[in-house]
């Protein structure tokens, strides 16, 4: 069972004027009925406006192939199951990011578990299989042969299996008798006989270790380090340590660096200076003229040109947005491919995917979750790295992009831990977003800075700049720059060196800008109106 990012075939389509049916492209011809033709798939990553056909649908975006049915791996999981001949099915509802397969369905498994093709909601925080059943094994054992389970509680917590039965090893041993093993008394003259040291290696929990290394974890305290029970994967990456001074690495090849070889071309060092030499995204153009320059739409001898994509643009009329060419209206800005006035409230940007707002009260009622936008029903769970949509369900909470189920779980600071108590209340911890801040919040004082410590009680922020949106001002303020935390466990994660944007009460992220420039660009461009 696996949970696929992509597979199946695909082909890869150009989008012309817009188009977004590939109808029967699969055979290699134009469709007539769309714009869809095909070109080289193995070019896809390095060109622009292209798609990938998925069976009779177009993938654009985000969107992946799971058989021959297109998919958002933000808000859905494909499984594969193998029996003979391959099947796929696509979950929706669940994105790939936190989902695991069981058989053709996905499931969560911090809150699920799969027991032999069968999902189950867990009945502790350590659950296990028993069969199909799921059991909690701090108060239930599973025990017997693997085709002949029985289901038992706990006399006791240091209660464990003796075949079909189960016994204390403080006073029982378990004694094979008739051929079938039963507990009996610790001081009893068939315990007695069994006192024997065994030559086989028995593991009761399974063992975790790096197969071919010598870096393993025992199951057993007195196990010999040449003993290890494994799990099925293997640590099978590859790293060169190379030194930059003297080497080059390109694609994962290290060659030696010299002068005249000093920039990548794929697996291919060449010179950045180099006469006759442009390099384009995947093309190495040899043998042109000195005077020649490049872009994404190719070569071309003037240097006074500009290419958006493979049309000439004028920027002083013209954005030019992921190889799309727009009129420039004044206050347009990118979003992907689409060009957007960032002042209207009935257009949101979500990670380059731009939602027209059909909302009464425009922006006030949707909020992006990665690419997606979130409405009233759903959850947004985000951590540093993650951004993470979810149905809304009662008794659950979010902890950094997790979304938890608060009778097996507690969060503390972006940190899950087994819950010891039923609380009534839910403890959540999740990093905020700018993009999702009402335009009074985002417009007046709001401060941007490098966290230097994090306490129980206090974060400290070093490099410190309080901007105005309003006034598209910036002013840097004194150090040390303290903010308190009095309930740390409802602050995020946060890692000492990386940037943040804050004020008195929260501490806010930028999931959608790759620098700080294109962040505060985005509040300046959205709050000050001259």
């Amino acid at each position: 069972m696996l949970t696929l990012f992509a597979f199946a075939y695909i082909s890869s389509v150009w989008l012309i004027g817009g188009s977004n049916v590939c109808g029967a492209a699969m055979g290699g011809r134009e469709d007539p009925k769309s714009d869809c033709v095909l070109t080289n798939c193995e070019k896809l990553s390095n060109d622009i406006g292209k798609a990938e056909c998925c069976g009779n649908q177009v993938c654009t975006g985000a969107e992946l192939c799971c058989g021959g049915q297109a998919f958002n791996p933000e808000e859905g999981t494909c499984c594969e199951v193998d029996n003979g001949h391959n099947k796929t099915a696509v979950t929706k509802g669940l994105s790939q990011k936190v989902s695991s397969c069981c058989g053709l369905k996905a499931y969560n498994k911090l809150n699920d578990i799969c027991c032999e093709s069968n999902i189950a909601a867990k009945p502790g925080p350590n659950a296990k299989c028993c069969g199909k059943v799921a059991f909690d094994k701090h108060t239930h054992l599973c025990c017997g042969p693997h085709n002949n389970k029985t289901f038992l509680q706990k006399d006791s917590s240091g209660h464990v299996c003796c075949g079909h039965k189960q016994y204390n090893p403080k006073t029982e041993c378990c004694h094979e008798m008739n051929g079938s093993l039963e507990p009996m008394q610790i001081n009893s003259s068939s315990c007695v006989q069994n006192q024997k040291p065994s030559s086989l290696l028995i593991c009761k929990e399974t063992t975790f270790c790096i197969c071919g290394s010598k870096r393993s974890s025992s199951c057993d305290k007195n196990q010999p380090k040449s003993q290890c029970c494994c799990t099925p994967e293997r640590y099978e990456g590859v790293l060169t340590v190379y030194d930059p001074s003297a080497h080059i690495c390109c694609d994962g090849c290290v060659t030696g660096r010299k002068p005249w070889k000093d920039q990548c071309f794929g697996q291919t060092s060449y010179c950045l200076a180099q006469s006759g030499v442009l390099c384009r995204k995947g093309t190495l153009y040899k043998y042109r003229d000195d005077g020649e320059v490049c872009s994404a739409g190719g070569t071309h001898p003037s240097p006074e040109q500009h290419y958006c994509g493979r049309e000439l643009y004028l920027p002083e009329e013209d954005i030019c947005c992921h190889g799309q060419r727009h009129a420039n209206n004044g206050n347009s800005h990118c979003c992907g491919g689409e060009a957007y006035n960032i002042s209207d409230p009935k257009k949101k940007c979500c990670a380059a995917r731009l939602y027209n707002l059909t909302g009464q009260s425009g922006e006030k009622y949707y909020n992006c979750c990665g690419s997606l936008l979130q409405n009233i029903e759903s959850v947004c769970c985000s951590s540093e790295f993650n951004e993470v949509l979810y149905s809304k369900k009662s008794g659950f909470g979010c902890c950094g992009h997790q979304y938890f189920n608060a009778s097996l779980w507690s969060c503390c600071a972006g940190r899950l831990s087994p819950a010891k108590n039923q609380n009534k209340s839910i403890n959540e911890s999740k990093l905020l977003s700018i993009n999702n801040l009402n335009e009074s919040d985002l417009c007046n004082k709001m401060q941007i800075g490098t966290v230097d410590s994090v306490s129980l009680n206090s974060i400290v922020f070093r490099d410190v700049l309080e901007i105005h949106g309003r006034n598209a001002t910036m002013t840097h303020l004194a150090l040390p720059h303290i903010l308190k935390t009095p309930d740390c466990c409802s602050f995020p994660k946060l890692t000492p060196g990386k940037i943040y944007f804050f004020d008195g009460k929260n501490v806010f992220a930028d999931f959608i800008h790759d620098s700080v420039l294109q962040s505060l660009y985005f509040i300046f461009s959205k709050c000050y109106g001259p």
